[in-house]
């Protein structure tokens, strides 16, 4: 018998046939096998291996600063000018301004004190900075304290007054430095640009400014309103993502003189949700067993990655390899442990036709992007409230690695191999074993709540940060519970993903 009685939110399914895998040899010795499979990698993944980025290394200062001059650039856009306000408002900004200039400089004394053998200098990064959003001021008394500036650094600080003799260059020689093509490697498209302009001017060279003015004001024009538009359809969504869970509140509020199951009965009438089938044995072992050779299979990508290349220079293809990876050993898993055959579309429910009358009916790939969109517009003002949270409470979240690759790194093919396994690569494989297999095993034994717990945790564990994952993570699941088709919860992931991926593209670029 592989249908089941209807279950509860709370309780796994009742009359579980108990059966248990077919493996040869001691059945400790499988057991010890799952958990050094699981707690290896994992072990791996948070003390060393692909290590975080935080706040005290010089890439999340990197990509800290081009998000400031970023914003520094639209709101100089789009703001309108101003009347002078009142002494005293002008002298409260004017010190938050400080107060917060003086944290980054103390912030970069520490990394440039801490790691003194990387190639990057943070307080050479916040002069450049300082030059981009017009306070050269600030960008010369920093400047007086590096003892080592690049080239190209001085050449942009040649001309402007209070420069040591040793520092400031010649300016036939700044001419030549600020013309160089190598010229601001490193920097952001804007931060180089914007300091040649500025560089041209103070040496008289007025042809160059001008070049440098037309051509920053042309990408103005494109990127202010592409970034507006943009802008406005994440308030959109956001406003529909509140909408929803006002609804929600109202029907559940409605609904407790007959009891608390109105608004998710509301919602759950939308789609069939996940089926009453079997697609894995009940045994205990199996989760952790399929969970642990995924990991392995990731973790042995990773140390091949790592042979070849320091994770630090590990490139796009190296990452579209690392997610293909995963994506195959996970089609692998479900396959292999999939009670019936063919074991991946039917375990993974993607599109299968119902086994008996009892089963819901699939939903089709459009009804599920539509499902993912919704979710996605539900999700929005979640990780709004769990980041703002996370700030106040002082919860510095980590940074993917990914992320110090695309802002470092915009050459098109590497950025296209990023792309591609970020947003249709790893969503597959990730949600194949995470939803597919490993939620769907504990499912069958735990009920839905203490598997969407446990899948989350296990998901957490293998991304930078916890609490916005595990976030992810629960919309996710509960997205694969909602519509019964992992389609949903793949197309969600991709447009996280995707969403992510194109802020940082935009950033890196603009």
């Amino acid at each position: 018998m592989n249908e089941l009685p209807p279950t509860s939110d709370r309780q796994p399914p009742v009359g579980l046939p108990r059966e248990r895998l077919m493996l040869p040899g001691p059945r400790a010795l499988w057991w010890v096998l799952a958990v050094l499979s699981v707690s290896v990698p994992l072990a791996a993944q948070l003390l060393g291996g692909a290590e975080p980025i935080t706040a005290e290394q010089p890439d999340a200062m990197t990509a800290e600063l081009r998000g400031r001059t970023f914003i520094w650039r639209l709101l100089t856009n789009t703001q309108p000018q101003q009347p002078a306000a009142a002494p005293v408002a002008d002298a409260r900004v004017k010190a938050a301004e400080d107060k917060d200039w003086q944290e980054l400089v103390g912030r970069a004394r520490q990394m440039d004190a801490v790691h003194a053998d990387k190639p990057t200098d943070a307080r050479e990064q916040l002069v450049v900075h300082a030059l981009a959003v017009e306070h050269p001021e600030r960008a010369v008394a920093l400047a007086r304290e590096v003892t080592l500036l690049s080239d190209d650094t001085r050449a942009v600080l040649t001309g402007l007054p209070g420069i040591p003799t040793a520092t400031a260059m010649d300016k036939p020689r700044a001419l030549a430095q600020l013309r160089a093509r190598a010229f601001g490697h490193g920097w952001s498209t804007y931060q180089r640009d914007r300091a040649r302009q500025l560089a041209y001017e103070r040496l008289d060279d007025l042809d160059g400014a001008r070049a440098m003015n037309k051509s920053l004001r042309a990408r103005d024009n494109r990127v202010v309103p592409a970034w507006s538009t943009a802008a406005l359809l994440f308030l959109a969504a956001l406003f529909v993502g509140g909408t929803f869970w006002a609804g929600a509140a109202m029907r559940a509020f409605r609904a407790l003189p007959t009891g608390p199951a109105g608004a998710r009965g509301w919602v759950r009438s939308r789609y069939p949700g996940l089926p009453r089938d079997l697609p894995y044995i009940t045994d205990p072992l199996l989760p952790w067993l399929g969970f642990g050779g995924w990991l392995s299979g990731y973790l042995m990508a990773s140390l091949a990655l790592a042979s070849l290349a320091g994770q630090r220079s590990m490139s796009g293809l190296g990452v579209l390899f690392q997610a293909g990876v995963g994506a195959l050993t996970a089609i692998a898993v479900v396959q292999t442990f999939a009670r019936h055959p063919p074991g991946l579309p039917h375990a993974a429910r993607l599109g299968t036709t119902p086994r008996s009358p009892l089963d819901p009916p699939q939903i089709s790939l459009p009804r599920a992007f539509l499902a993912a969109l919704r979710v996605m517009a539900a999700l929005l003002p979640v990780m709004a409230v769990t980041v703002l949270l996370l700030a106040v409470f002082g919860v510095m979240t980590a940074e993917h690695p990914v992320s110090g690759m695309v802002l470092n790194d915009v050459d098109p093919l590497q950025l296209a191999s990023i792309g591609a396994a970020v947003t249709l690569v790893a969503p597959l494989g990730e949600e194949l074993i995470f939803r597919g297999f490993f939620y769907r095993a504990l499912r069958m034994r735990l009920g839905v709540w203490p598997a969407l717990l446990i899948t989350s945790l296990a998901f957490s564990a293998l991304h930078p940060s916890l609490g916005p994952y595990l976030v992810l993570s629960g919309a996710f699941c509960l997205a694969y519970e909602w519509t019964g088709s992992l389609w949903t919860s793949i197309l969600l992931h991709g447009l996280w993903n995707l969403l992510s991926f194109g802020v940082l593209i935009g950033v890196a670029v603009s």
